[in-house]
């Protein structure tokens, strides 16, 4: 393993493009209608929560990587199997992220009469490069792109508001139809999507040059994006209204065709795309990193020499999952609230149960284990 150290900020910065990725241009939270942004809301006070039991494991083997871990907790060849599962697990995740990137980009006629194969072969291949690099190279670039993001999130939000397209009579009445829907789309969706997937920055946690920092930079960069994400879909169903905006595959996209100034501002989608390649190309390359990360433990092998084989793997399962955007998106859904769960909660919560049984049982024998001079050989 390389011997890397990134600061809390630039960690932060990671893990909100991370959460961006294809969340800002997907219909987080429409199962709950009108009230979408208050699902989002409550969906990232849940991610908090589940971020703090990896921050638990964090703080609890500061030095170790999560394979070490699993190890420790659940035995070398059980803890070895897990990690080799979440090792699988990430690379099939950021396939399915490269199959949202390459699909929108040529949606968003960027790249229309480009073959999916090409765009994600361009996708995958600038992942490796900057992982070749190394982590703190993704991570000083993470800060550079942060900036991007907000001053186009600023940008966007300032033609918004001047174009005039605001309804906020969209959004009423509130909760108009009971607790219930929100509830729903927290369960099913906002829990694991995106803040569920934060799972894999448990491979980064150690690089990170400040523990109890890192913790803090961690839930501070799940809150500011719970916020924008709430917010962005305020701003969506303002303008659209909620049921085009369920209905739309790119409803931010759909939004921001609608901005127009004088007929001098205009075609702003074009940011949006850009938003979406940023945030997507963050989002494989952590999910990348942590199957690198993971294998490399596991099969004592340095991850470098692992970089291009496991870029052909992730793009011939892109390539595979990719038959119909449709059946993508149906499929996702189903893996995201039945699959996912049991390994971004319950493993997770399973380890901290272990962890401080075994935190209890150490603590108990070193109380009751005799101190210097005590015994019956001590002073008579």
């Amino acid at each position: 393993m390389e011997k890397v150290k990134i600061s809390p900020f630039q960690f932060f910065s990671i893990l909100v493009l991370f959460q961006f990725g294809t969340t800002l241009v997907v219909n987080l939270g429409l199962e709950a209608g009108r009230d979408a942004w208050i699902a989002v809301l409550i969906g990232t006070v849940i991610g908090m929560l589940i971020f703090s039991l990896n921050a638990y494991l964090y703080t609890a083997f500061p030095d170790k990587l999560p394979v070490e871990y699993y190890r420790l907790l659940l035995g070398k060849y059980v803890g070895s199997l897990v990690g080799l599962v979440y090792a699988v697990l990430y690379m099939f995740t950021a396939a399915r992220d490269l199959v949202d990137g390459g699909l929108l980009v040529m949606a968003s006629a960027a790249l229309r009469e480009t073959p999916l194969l090409i765009v994600n072969l361009l996708m995958i291949m600038a992942v490796a490069y900057v992982l070749h690099q190394g982590l703190e190279v993704l991570a000083r670039t993470a800060t550079i792109f942060l900036a991007i993001m907000f001053m186009i999130r600023v940008f966007s939000g300032i033609v918004i508001l001047f174009s005039g397209i605001i309804d906020l009579q969209l959004l009423l009445p509130v909760m108009g139809e009971g607790f219930q829907p929100i509830l729903e789309s927290v369960l099913k969706k906002n829990i694991h999507f995106p803040f569920g997937e934060l799972i894999c920055a448990t491979a980064i946690f150690p690089a990170v040059n400040h523990t109890k920092n890192g913790v803090k930079a961690g839930l501070l960069a799940i809150l500011v994006t719970g916020v924008i994400l709430a917010h962005v879909s305020l701003i969506t169903i303002s303008v659209l209204g909620a049921d085009i905006t369920e209905r739309a595959v790119f409803p931010l996209l759909t939004m921001m065709g609608k901005v127009e100034i004088s007929e001098f501002i205009e075609r702003t989608q074009i940011l949006i795309v850009m938003v979406l390649i940023i945030g997507v190309f963050f989002k494989i390359s952590l999910y990348y990193y942590a199957a690198l990360i993971s294998s490399s433990i596991l099969f004592k092998i340095p991850y470098r020499k692992l970089i291009y084989p496991y870029a052909l793997v992730i793009l011939g399962l892109s390539i595979i999952l990719a038959r119909s955007y449709s059946e993508h998106l149906m499929k996702g859904g189903a893996y995201l609230y039945t699959v996912f769960p049991f390994y971004s909660i319950g493993l997770p919560l399973l380890l901290v149960i272990i962890c401080l049984i075994r935190k209890a049982i150490l603590g108990r024998r070193s109380g009751s284990a005799p101190g210097p001079g005590s015994g019956p050989a001590s002073g008579s």
